[in-house]
């Protein structure tokens, strides 16, 4: 009699191929390991990408924020931020607290953070994600492989990704050993954290590989009952350490109604070719490292460009630099998102079975999954 065949899919967020090789004990059980080429921009962008088999211009995410296509945009109401001294409405537990109530006023379900963003910038801003990007159905009008598993009657499980890791991995482990499903998705953050605070090489990593790799053999001892299991790891970016830290506040300012958006690697702008030419002169006059990139250079890294809901220019920092402080944050000891072909953009793979010659890409994951489910 054929045993039945299950899939488990892991992705583990800032899994680059140093570090999957730093971590190389814990997830011993998976020997078949490479590295595929990421995406320009952040893990929501990465993310979609491992879900759906298409680059960031086919489903359109890239940042957290983009610039609305509304005016004003549906994060408006947030200006009244503003308001308040800045000491008070920069808190973190006053953010999170917005953000929270925010969310629930409009219904999204997806991940919905505020950061340090002006408040002045919520008039123009937008959240591309709005659905919980592990339940929708599509992003950007793509089928993800979950809900095609789902629409093909295969029983699919995944996690909150909202609950914090530890009951994150307990609630998946139940599911999985109440009834194992033929398709189980794992997301794994703990890593990706552990990595901004102490960079590359620490405890804390060592220890969040460590707690993930056990969390995943769990798994593949509850699913391997009476069946197959083919597991596969996935990550979406790599992590560099930080060596450098700009401080863009400057520049911002001397930019005046020019409008931009500061990420940790990235600064983004939008305006006419003569606002364009201006602000890249003052970008390049600061003397950062990192290089400019136009309409036609995001074309080339399959960016989201139609309708520049990311920006019309972006110059993004030389690996090992961030900008500090940033709309997302101040210093941290290790971060990625920086322009392809770095260490740090690429994305590691591993398998208990022989990987696909053809998988290169984060696009390709999908493929190498459907296959895996004899999925068409």
């Amino acid at each position: 009699m054929t045993r039945p065949s299950r899939v488990l899919v892991a992705f583990i967020d800032a899994l680059g191929p140093m570090q999957l090789e730093a971590a190389a004990s814990s997830f011993a059980f998976a020997p078949h390991r490479g590295a595929v080429e990421g995406v320009f921009g952040y893990s929501s962008g990465a993310i979609a990408t491992v879900l759906t088999g298409e680059p960031e211009r086919g489903h359109g995410r890239m940042c957290l924020f983009a610039s609305s296509s509304a005016d004003p945009g549906p994060m408006s109401p947030l200006a009244w931020l503003g308001l308040l001294p800045r000491w008070i409405h920069e808190r973190g537990r006053v953010r999170r607290a917005v953000a929270k109530l925010f969310a629930a006023c409009t219904d999204n379900t997806g991940y919905v953070a505020l950061h340090k963003v002006p408040p002045a910038a919520f008039r123009w801003l937008d959240l591309p994600e709005r659905d919980d990007i592990f339940g929708a159905a599509s992003i950007g009008g793509h089928e993800t492989f979950l809900e095609k598993a789902r629409r093909e009657r295969l029983r699919v499980a995944t996690a909150r990704w909202q609950d914090p890791e530890p009951e994150r991995f307990a609630a998946l482990e139940r599911t999985v050993r109440r009834a194992p499903p033929d398709l189980t998705f794992a997301y794994c953050a703990g890593l990706d954290g552990a990595l901004h605070t102490e960079g590359n090489g620490g405890p804390r990593g060592r220890e969040a590989a460590r707690a993930i790799g056990a969390h995943i053999q769990r798994l593949r001892d509850a699913l391997s009952r009476e069946a197959d299991v083919t597991t596969i790891i996935v990550g979406d970016h790599g992590m560099a350490d930080v060596a450098r830290f700009v401080d863009p506040r400057g520049l911002v300012a001397a930019l005046g109604g020019t409008r931009v958006f500061v990420d940790s690697t990235l600064l983004r702008v939008w305006g006419s070719p003569n606002e364009l030419e201006v602000a890249r002169a003052k970008v390049l006059g600061e003397g950062w490292p990192g290089t400019w990139l136009d309409g036609s250079d995001l074309d080339a890294r399959e960016a989201p460009t139609s309708g520049a809901p990311y920006g019309n220019a972006i110059f993004v920092l030389e690996e090992g630099a961030i900008f500090a402080p940033s709309w997302v944050g101040g210093r941290a000891r290790g971060m990625h998102g920086y322009d392809l072909g770095g260490a740090s953009t690429r994305a590691a793979v591993a398998s208990d079975r022989a990987l696909p010659a053809s998988l290169t890409k984060l696009t390709g994951v999908r493929n190498a999954v459907e296959s895996a489910l004899g999925m068409s």
